[in-house]
Order: C-alpha cells, then structure tokens, then sequence
C-alpha cells in the first residue's frame, strides 16, 4: 500500500510505501508521528467496532426515549382530554412492562425486530398525542420520533457510518488542526493500490472510494507510543466504550482481552515460541496475568507489579503480550512511535532485531519514527543480516527552510541524510569543546 499526504499538519508532501518495515527518521516537529497517526486514524475508521457502533446506537435511542418520556410526563395537561391522553400513555407505556419506552433501560436495538417493534410503538404516541391541545409539546415529540427514526435504520455497513467513523478519528487524532494552517493549499491523503482511495480535508470533508470496510487493506493496527501505559485487566473491564478511539486504551483493550481457547487452528508455530524466548532473555523473565488475572512481570518465579517495572522492560513485554494473544499477524498494521526512548543503547539494537524478525517471519507490517542512530543502523543491519532489504524502507522528514512545513524524503538508498541530521548535535558539542 503506498500513501499520499498533502498539506496534513506540519507535513507538505509525503509519499511513503507501507510493505515490510517503513523507517521514519527526522528533528522534532518534522512530522514523524504524523503518519502513524494518519494510519491508525484510517485503519481504525475503516474497520468499525461492532460494539462501538451498537453501543453509540443504543446510546442515542435511549437519550432519545428518555428525552420523549421525560416531556410527556412532565407536561401539565390543559384539559379533561389532555389529562385522558396522558393517563393512557401512562398505563400504556410507562407502567406496562412489556413497553419499548417501558423497558429503554434495557433493550438492545440491534436487530431488525426489535427496531421494528419500537416504530410502532412510537408511530402509535404519535398518533395518541395527535389531539393534544400544546402544539409545541406535539412538534417536539414529533422531531425526537424523527430522530429515532432516521438514526434506528442506519447498518454498520452503510457509507454513511464508514464515513463518519473516518471523520471520527481524524478528529481524534488531529482535532481541528489536521490541515497546514500556513499553506493554503488543500490538504488529503491518497491511497494507491488495488483501490484508488482519497480524502479531501475541505469543509465539508469529501471521501472518494470509501464504500465499505471490505475495500481497505488492514483488518487492525496497534499503535505503541512513548510514554506507554499498560493497564489492569480491571480498570479495562470498566472503560466506557468510546474511549476506545484512544490508542493507548484501544492497545491495552487487546492485550488485556481474554484468550481465546487454543484449538487446531491456534498459531502455536515454533517461530512464535522463539520470539518470545528470545524477548523472555532479553529482560531476564516474562508478562503474563497472576491467579487474580492481573497483568504482572515474572522474573526466577518472583512476581512484580506493573508499578514497579521499567518501562524499558514494558516496551518488550508489549510485544511479548500481543504475540500471546495472537492478535499480531499480516492483516494488521504495527506502529511504534520512538522505541529507543527507556531503551539503553544495547536494547536498542536487539529491540531493532525483534522487530526485524517480528516482521519478516509473520508478514507484519510495521511503521516506525526515530531519531537514535544505534536503533536505526540496527535496523538497517538486521535487515541486510536477514535479508529483508527489499521490503525495508527508510523516510528522513525534512523542515523546509520557513520551519513551517516539511517533505518526508525516501532515503531507503542512501540513509546519509538521516545520519547526519542526527550527527549535528556531536558536532555541535564538539564547537563548544573547542571555543576555548
């Protein structure tokens, strides 16, 4: 998958092919995290959580029910008709149990019938408040049956929904600040592939071939930022669902989710074993949940609280956690923005090796941003070393000289720019050295 960028955030132009391991290296403010944002915003959008979706769905219908009992119940009848009609919605609706606006608190409309059945029931007080005498009472209950109305038919599958979902997460991401605000050009992303893919930041945002999730190329992405947090499976089990759109609480959902029962078709391939063994070595132990299924770090049968483990250790046990939940494979994306922060040089360059590894033996895509000369010669070894240098590229984010834009630059040939970017700063030690 190769993508486009046009003027989004600091970024002026960006063409980057997504395949093997992509390398993103730059100063700060160049726009490196950029595109993992950018990816993790499309790959997310496209690919709607079904409970996301049927919870926010939910949430509205019973907002909506809400919003119609309290009216009518707390409307003051203005006569001996007003008083029989509220009386009538009272026993037929509020009191009577087997009622959709009885029972709101409950029911689940995510299935045809149901939804069926809450339309009548509201056509049917539409029909009994048609000869109420407050006319402003009649359109209000009128706009929220409307409302319900449109927003009950709407199916995970429409492009309305893909389309909103996608502006979702951008505005997650980028809030309103996803366009150049020095460049008055248009800002977009283009996706080239078997699907010609664009979308035109203008107002109102416009999508071109966005028709279904079936159409994209990732089924999930995991984005792993600095600094990282890894929660209890406790505090997770109470995280109100939307704030899923997070990366780091969406990440942690899937580590902490519970593991499917092996069964003939499990990945238990030796190749799976050997990855976690070698990460195992490295931090001299393993993530895992204790007997009150919380997540711990055990080293020589010692249990330790997440509290009490560097976050350089985490940063390997994140992999070693995804890797056991078998969540990691080639339909999803990995971004890992600046693994060398907590990382001693040394773990840096084995951390490179694992994400080499990691990404040849199970086909993972995988995006990085760095700016640690050790990590990123690492990478560039190891991929020499495993010959992975076909499906490795490397992008050096560039400033233009106003320092307002920047242009992300392939130097897969030739990573010179990005080593001596990263140089300037022994030279600039070395000029104080020498002003004596």
């Amino acid at each position: 998958m190769k993508i486009k960028l046009q003027n989004i955030g600091i970024i002026e132009e960006a063409d980057i092919n997504i395949e093997g391991i992509t390398l993103i290296a730059g100063q700060n403010d160049s726009g490196k995290s950029t595109i993992g944002k950018v990816l993790y915003a499309l790959v997310r959008g496209v690919n709607i959580d079904e409970q996301l979706f049927n919870s926010s769905k939910n949430e509205y219908i019973r907002n909506k029910i809400r919003d119609i009992r309290n009216l009518l119940l707390r409307t003051k009848p203005s006569n001996p008709k007003d008083d029989d009609i509220q009386k009538e919605f009272i026993s037929e609706y509020i009191d009577n149990i087997g009622s959709h606006i009885g029972e709101f608190i409950v029911n689940i409309y995510s299935n045809k019938s149901d939804s069926n059945d809450l339309i009548k029931e509201l056509d049917a007080i539409d029909n009994l408040y048609s000869n109420f005498s407050n006319q402003s009472i009649k359109l209000q209950l009128s706009t929220f049956i409307n409302d319900i109305t449109n927003r009950i038919s709407i199916s995970i599958d429409s492009k309305e929904v893909l389309h909103y979902e996608l502006e979702a997460y951008f505005q997650n991401e980028f809030g309103s600040q996803i366009q150049n605000k020095f460049k008055k050009d248009n800002s977009a992303i283009s996706i080239e592939g078997a699907v010609e893919q664009k979308i035109i930041f203008e107002e109102p945002i416009t999508f071109e071939g966005f028709e279904s999730s079936s159409s994209f190329y990732y089924n999930d992405v995991f984005f792993i930022e600095s600094p990282m947090k890894l929660g209890n499976k406790n505090s997770i089990r109470f995280t109100n669902v939307h704030v899923l759109r997070d990366k780091n609480e969406y990440l942690n959902s899937k580590i902490l989710q519970q593991k499917k029962d092996q069964d003939i078709f499990s990945d238990t391939t030796e190749n799976t074993e050997k990855l976690n063994s070698i990460i195992s070595d490295v931090i001299k132990g393993k993530f895992g949940f204790n007997s009150k299924n919380q997540l711990i770090f055990q080293k020589e049968d010692i249990e330790f609280d997440l509290n009490n483990v560097a976050t350089g250790i985490k940063s390997f046990g994140v992999l070693q956690l995804l890797l056991q939940k078998g969540v990691l494979n080639s339909n999803s994306l990995l971004i890992i923005d600046e693994p060398e922060v907590h990382l001693h040089p040394t773990w840096q360059v084995k951390y490179a090796e694992i994400l080499v590894r990691l990404s040849q033996e199970f086909a993972i895509p995988i995006v990085l941003t760095s700016h640690s000369p050790y990590f990123i010669e690492a990478l560039e070894a190891y991929c020499k070393k495993y010959q992975y240098e076909d499906l490795t590229n490397f992008y050096f984010a560039e400033k233009n000289e106003d320092g307002l834009s920047s242009k992300i630059i392939d130097v897969t040939k030739d990573i010179t720019p990005i080593l001596s970017s990263i140089s300037d700063a022994f030279y600039k030690i070395q000029d104080i050295n020498n002003e004596d």
